[in-house]
């Protein structure tokens, strides 16, 4: 085995046994568990009577047309109640957190509903879009924000389209709404009470998927492939700005020797690699 392979595979273990729930494709994974998967809901959304999960899929990908932007969940799944929660956990403030969401409630819909169905059908599946989030989107310290659709002056009147959008904010000062989630806010911190009993179950899932030789050599292998697409990417792009970089010398009279050196020069090259890759640029090109 390659040196460099052989460190990039020791590198990706290591990744691999430092993972945690906050991670992907962790937290996923563990929420196939449908008891898992149903305690994580009961605790997010109290105020419901969730008996259980009969669908729980990670990395579920919903897109409308071959040609349209789709969406990878985290967590697609749906209660005894024809419920629809999609769940994602987010370490990283993108700041575009409304949008998304408006986007995953849209896909939701046309994942419910088939071609000929009444907009009636939607009556009989309540979705709610829930995102955990490392960050406090909307600054008010709040634990859970939660949002509907109701009349803008008088917001007693709700729409009732049955779309519920759900915001936790894992640095959260303000638990009011939120106490019964605290415990895993916590176990995303890095913090894992053994106490209690949800949280002790799922952490005995990260370790028994970090244990897993098969999923960690699948996950060896997929970075490795997205990595070696990256440097493909890198160096496509590099050639082309050499090979641009060429063009434009030479149309200025410059000889090949400056060109060559002054390729090594932009490139960090010795002037013997900066001969070979001019060579094999303009050999590409022809």
């Amino acid at each position: 085995m390659p040196e460099t392979l052989a460190s990039e595979r020791a590198a990706l273990h290591a990744e691999w046994q430092q993972k945690t729930i906050k991670d992907d494709p962790i937290f996923g994974t563990v929420m196939t568990n449908p008891e898992l998967c149903a305690e994580l809901l009961r605790r997010a959304l109290p105020e419901l009577t969730i008996w259980l999960v009969k669908d729980a899929d990670p990395q579920h990908t919903i897109q409308a047309t071959p040609t349209a932007k789709g969406i990878r969940i985290d967590v697609y799944a749906r209660d005894d109640q024809e419920r629809t929660y999609t769940v994602e956990m987010q370490m990283v403030n993108e700041h575009n957190l409304p949008f998304r969401m408006r986007e995953y409630q849209k896909l939701m819909d046309q994942e419910i509903l088939n071609s000929g169905d009444d907009y009636d059908k939607l009556a009989n599946y309540p979705t709610y879009v829930i995102f955990f989030c490392n960050f406090d989107y909307y600054h008010r310290g709040l634990a859970r924000y939660q949002f509907e659709f109701r009349e803008k002056w008088h917001p007693e009147i709700a729409a009732g389209d049955l779309r519920t959008l759900v915001v936790f904010n894992t640095k959260a000062k303000d638990y009011q709404h939120a106490a019964e989630i605290r415990p895993f806010f916590d176990m995303i911190r890095g913090t894992v009470d053994t106490k209690d009993k949800f949280v002790a179950a799922v952490d005995a899932e990260v370790q028994a998927i970090r244990a897993d030789k098969q999923r960690e050599a699948r996950f060896m292998k997929e970075q490795i492939e997205l990595r070696r697409q990256l440097r493909k990417s890198e160096e496509a792009g590099r050639d082309k700005t050499v090979l641009n970089m060429i063009k434009s010398l030479e149309s200025q009279g410059m000889p090949k020797a400056q060109v060559v050196k002054t390729i090594a020069i932009a490139e960090s090259l010795s002037v013997e690699e900066a001969q070979k890759y001019y060579e094999q640029l303009l050999v590409t090109e022809q």
